[in-house]
């Protein structure tokens, strides 16, 4: 696959993580209704740069070095990834590794689970198009023939 391509779909993958989480997130924190989408900006302000930055690029460095055919070790690696940033994040705030930890858990399966389905589907799209090539290949010969 190309660069451009698993570029593109990691940037997909981390924008609509973003989204998802940002709603999700809130649910981890005793709040009261008029609070649920500040949190949900307050954690965005920190996790998504480090999603857009840290996590696009070690996921396009594990999926480089091949990890992406074997998905329960490749899943392993990006949880393992995001739980060392939410080590390195407890270290500038005291008694939020917890949270930390359980928040790094959840947009690394996100990201993980979109970035897979749209690999998934992007490869559907290709045997797609392959086959309908081969169809119209097939059909040209079948129609030489008849001349």
């Amino acid at each position: 696959m190309s660069g451009v391509n698993m570029l593109d779909r990691k940037l997909f993958a981390a924008f609509f993580t973003s989204v998802i989480c940002y709603f999700i997130v809130p649910l981890f924190f005793d709040y009261s209704s008029e609070s649920y989408f500040v949190i949900g900006l307050s954690v965005s302000i920190i996790t998504v740069p480090i999603l857009f930055v840290v996590g696009i690029l070690s996921s396009l460095a594990f999926d480089s070095i091949n990890f992406s055919k074997n998905i329960g070790l490749s899943y392993l690696i990006h949880l393992g990834c995001a739980i060392l940033c939410a080590f390195v994040f407890s270290l500038t705030a005291t008694g939020v590794l917890f949270i930390a930890i359980l928040i790094s858990f959840v947009y690394a399966t996100i990201f993980f689970i979109i970035d897979n389905l749209s690999r998934y589907i992007e490869g559907l799209a290709k045997n797609k198009g392959k086959l309908k090539r081969a169809v119209e290949i097939s059909a040209q010969e079948g129609d030489s023939r008849k001349d």
